[in-house]
């Protein structure tokens, strides 16, 4: 498999070339092949460094001073997939360079990797290199020497914001929306009021999630030490997020555990809930404090990016 071998390594790097200019001109990068085909882009245009592009079906051609590549997306936004057409439209007049052919050659060349199984075929006609691991394209991002701010789809902030707060956010709009009802019609159905108590809970069993996150990360050190130098301008909105957590932190962290864990008694629930305490006032500023946070951490990672060759993370403009 040697002479296929080279192919499919220089394929990929330059699928890989491909790939990172067009993140780096703007263009969102698909967590699938679905997310592509539909993708709101134009299906033709220039990238940042001059090369043209081609949208089409689940791919994408590139077209280089040094030459074209075009290549497919996965299922799941794998790129770097192939299969002999893409990799004998590659080669072109270089073929032979590499000891085929012929496209006959280098297909028949294929089914006996894949039968040896030096090869996965993952459907749609491609095929990956069985001892590499796949590359997805929401993972793909570039920074330049220096730069500390990780990429969208690895930072732990934006982790927290999406698959925690969001939910907390959620939760909370909706149980506002009964409360809303339940104001204007002095009112709510049986299972109306199940609904409500269901948001309720929900949403401050996932703002207890966001507070502990929010602790973990050390979200002041972070700033100060983990994002380039403007990121310091947030210390003072995550001390006042840390601050508020402090009041009633130990209570909201055990209705957490009586919310996403079988309750065995109704103590806990009546305790955060007294009427003689403000938690629930508490929690409302707390989340406020947190959108506060969040929505600050992003303008500030999507005028960087922009500022930094990052546009393919930034969301300014997109739909």
């Amino acid at each position: 498999m040697n002479e296929l071998t080279f192919l499919i390594n220089d394929y990929q790097k330059s699928v890989y070339a491909a790939v990172i200019t067009m993140y780096r001109s703007g263009i969102l990068m698909p967590s699938s092949r679905y997310d592509w085909i539909n993708a709101d882009i134009p299906f033709y245009g220039e990238l940042e460094d001059g090369s043209k592009y081609y949208k089409h079906g689940a791919g994408c051609l590139v077209v280089f001073e040094i030459g074209d590549i075009d290549f497919d997306f996965g299922e799941q936004g794998e790129f770097g997939g192939f299969n002999s057409w893409w990799l004998t439209r590659f080669a072109g007049d270089n073929l032979p360079n590499y000891g085929f052919s012929d496209i006959h050659e280098v297909a028949e060349c294929l089914k006996e990797a894949y039968e040896a199984g030096q090869l996965n075929h993952l459907g749609n006609d491609l095929y990956y290199v069985s001892t590499t691991p796949l590359k997805y394209a929401s993972d793909v991002y570039f920074r330049h020497e220096g730069d500390i701010l990780p990429g969208r789809n690895h930072d732990h902030v934006f982790v927290l914001q999406s698959h925690y707060f969001q939910a907390a956010e959620l939760m909370l709009k909706n149980h506002q929306k009964l409360n809303d009802k339940w104001q204007r019609n002095d009112r709510l159905n049986q299972r109306e009021m199940i609904d409500n108590g269901i948001y309720l809970s929900t949403w401050l069993g996932f703002l207890a999630v966001t507070c502990e996150g929010f602790r973990k990360l050390n979200m002041r050190i972070l700033l100060q030490i983990e994002r380039p130098e403007e990121f310091k301008e947030l210390v003072s909105i995550s001390d006042k997020v840390g601050r508020l957590m402090k009041q009633h932190a130990d209570a909201l962290r055990k209705f957490r555990n009586d919310v996403f864990h079988l309750r065995e008694s109704q103590e806990v629930i009546r305790g955060f809930f007294d009427r003689d305490s403000i938690r629930l006032d508490w929690a409302h500023e707390l989340h406020v404090a947190l959108r506060d946070f969040f929505s600050a951490y992003r303008i500030k990672c999507e005028v960087y990016y922009i500022m930094h060759d990052r546009k393919g993370e930034s969301c300014f403009g997109k739909k």
